[in-house]
């Protein structure tokens, strides 16, 4: 599923919040609901639209047992896990098969006076 770069850079700095802040040495089992938790968040910072952008992802990557129960068993099995932002999110990147777009970036640039469009060559 691609979803924006904002929202990844959103839950970055979520995660590294929730390990500042919350809990500095999260369960597996807490670090995957906090996950879900602050998947949401960063969407909704990020004004993208969904119902459910966890269901979103599970339906995508075709998780049989969910995100949670996916995300609690690859934080458990890795034991070479850092606790940051950055490295959580790879892990759920990977567990749900996640990439990012700058497609708003583009828009926004292509709509600038002075910067012409695709279209224009």
């Amino acid at each position: 599923m691609k979803l924006p770069q904002e929202i990844r850079e959103s839950l970055v700095i979520a995660i590294d919040d929730y390990f500042e802040t919350e809990n500095d040495d999260p369960d597996a089992a807490s670090l995957a609901e906090a996950c879900l938790r602050l998947i949401e968040v960063a969407a909704e910072d990020a004004d993208f639209e969904t119902d459910d952008l966890v269901v979103d992802i599970e339906t995508d990557a075709e998780l049989e047992e969910g995100l949670h129960d996916a995300l609690e068993f690859e934080f458990a099995k890795n034991d070479e896990l850092e606790l940051t932002g950055e490295d959580v999110v790879v892990a759920i990147e990977k567990v749900g098969g996640l990439t990012w777009t700058d497609d708003g970036m583009e828009e926004e640039l292509d709509s600038l006076d002075g910067y012409p469009d695709e279209d224009d060559f």
